[in-house]
């Protein structure tokens, strides 16, 4: 049942999009080695591919999320560069000024470079539905996005059970949380699951992180439940849960990231397409960024099975 772990969203009818693809890359690894071991015996062509490094750009990871039951002032923006396709390395954007005014309230916040592309701030003051506004500036050029601080729904039980999942064996945590009245939402919820590494129970190592987006368009107005299923699940096994409230333009760029994950799979696909996100480049339209600036308050909790 491995290749249904992870989740089921009880009480609605529309398929989640899925942002973690750790199982299925597995499948579709599997698949693609028996398939290049059976095209070896009758192709002995050698095919080179010329993959053309495209022009750098900035990455701005402005995602701001408020903890309930926090102050919500300590928040840190993270800025890099696009490397070659086949280089993993990070390349940290430095020397940047980054600063979020509250255009309610037209209060500003500045950010410090605490280390390379780090950039962190202690005096940010959360208030739900303000406006926000991010300012970049990066190599004499001005980078902006609004955005709008959303509230997220209360996670009201959390229970582990072997009955609601997709197998009658496996372990789940189920969660439950009410939907909020007379508007469409949209939601993203991230499981991160975790192994003790000793006796103490204090150390644990992750094994898997599940993260997907939805929205209430058949279950609006009710509580809505899903959850996570591993049939790796011990006693003592840990998972920490993050729900946010995302926009709808949010959950439509991250829709997209989806997609593009999905054309990656297979020697033969199509060429990745750049995702771009809100924020734009006021100085030069033509050196877009990439990257998103979002405001979320996040409810989390964690469930220790018995």
């Amino acid at each position: 049942m491995k290749q249904y772990e992870h989740l089921f969203l009880g009480l609605c009818l529309q398929l989640p999009i899925i942002l973690n693809f750790k199982m299925m890359k597995k499948n579709f690894l599997s698949i693609f080695i028996l398939s290049l071991l059976i095209s070896m015996r009758s192709c002995q062509d050698v095919v080179n591919v010329d993959l053309k490094t495209g022009k750098e750009r900035l990455v701005i990871e402005a995602l701001i999320q408020w903890e309930k039951n926090t102050q919500g002032n300590e928040q840190t923006i993270k800025l890099r560069k696009t490397t070659s396709f086949y280089d993993n390395q990070v390349v940290p954007a430095i020397q940047a000024n980054i600063s979020i005014q509250n255009l309610n309230t037209l209060t500003d916040v500045n950010f410090t470079e605490t280390e390379d592309g780090i950039y962190q701030t202690s005096n940010f003051e959360p208030i739900f539905n303000d406006t926000y506004q991010l300012t970049v500036i990066y190599n004499n050029e001005i980078y902006q996005a609004t955005s709008k601080l959303l509230q997220a729904p209360e996670v009201l039980s959390v229970y582990q059970s072997t009955e609601e999942g997709f197998s009658l064996i496996d372990p789940e945590v189920n969660i439950i949380f009410q939907d909020f009245e007379n508007q469409t939402d949209y939601y993203r919820a991230t499981f991160n699951y975790y192994k003790p590494t000793d006796s103490t129970l204090n150390n644990f190592d992750l094994k898997d992180t599940f993260d997907f987006i939805f929205s209430d368009q058949f279950q609006e107005n009710n509580p809505i439940s899903f959850f996570y299923e591993n049939e790796d699940i011990q006693p003592n096994d840990l998972v920490e849960i993050t729900l946010y409230a995302i926009s709808k333009r949010y959950f439509n760029y991250l829709e997209k990231l989806q997609e593009q994950a999905d054309a990656g799979f297979g020697p033969f696909s199509l060429p990745p397409i750049n995702v771009k996100g809100n924020i734009i480049n006021m100085s030069n339209n033509e050196n877009y960024p990439y990257g998103y600036f979002s405001l979320n308050e996040v409810d989390k909790t964690s469930y220790v099975f018995q």
